[in-house]
């Protein structure tokens, strides 16, 4: 892991529901937030991230979570500043390209329309803009209209990959 001063700093907020909230960059030991996250995040809400029922990480994911490439891959999260509980994250890696990353953001389904998710993605875009990025982009279910709607409302425009998945993108550098 890079020293703390190439890392990201942290953020405190409060989210429309009144959460007290830190944001920061994931380490390794946060990986032993995961059971209980994803303990408190839907059937539902899983399949609309992950396209499938995920009941728990895999012993890869939680590697690849817990070993973080923090030069092509960046994790924030979000986290009950009273409890230190895990409340959402989002993750942002780079194409091939460097120029271009996918994104990806997960909320505890209790805590949905609260913020949080909001709190996430303009952290996850400010680092994309810092660290020179054009574009971000994540694939999203065309049925999943209140993850559509955040996007939309934070400027990525949609683009159509068939009938099942919509794909937001957002240019964080004009073209000239």
């Amino acid at each position: 892991m890079p020293d703390n001063h190439s890392l990201p700093s942290e953020l405190h907020e409060t989210t429309r529901g009144g959460e007290r909230v830190l944001i920061r960059p994931a380490r390794p030991q946060d990986v032993a937030l995961y059971p209980d996250f994803l303990q408190d995040v839907s059937a539902e809400d899983l399949r609309l991230r992950f396209w499938a029922r995920v009941p728990e990480l895999s012993a890869a994911e939680r590697d690849k979570l817990s070993h973080l490439d923090y030069r092509h891959e960046m994790v924030f999260l979000a986290l009950d500043e009273h409890t230190g509980m895990m409340l959402g994250l989002v993750r942002l890696r780079d194409e091939l390209d460097e120029t271009s990353a996918e994104f990806a953001v997960l909320v505890r389904s209790r805590l949905k329309a609260h913020g949080i998710g909001w709190l996430l993605m303009r952290r996850m875009i400010d680092h994309a803009k810092a660290k020179g990025l054009r574009r971000v982009y994540g694939d999203v279910l065309a049925e999943n209209a209140a993850m559509l709607l955040m996007c939309a409302e934070l400027g990525f425009r949609e683009e159509d990959m068939g009938p099942q998945i919509r794909r937001v993108v957002l240019e964080l550098e004009k073209k000239t």
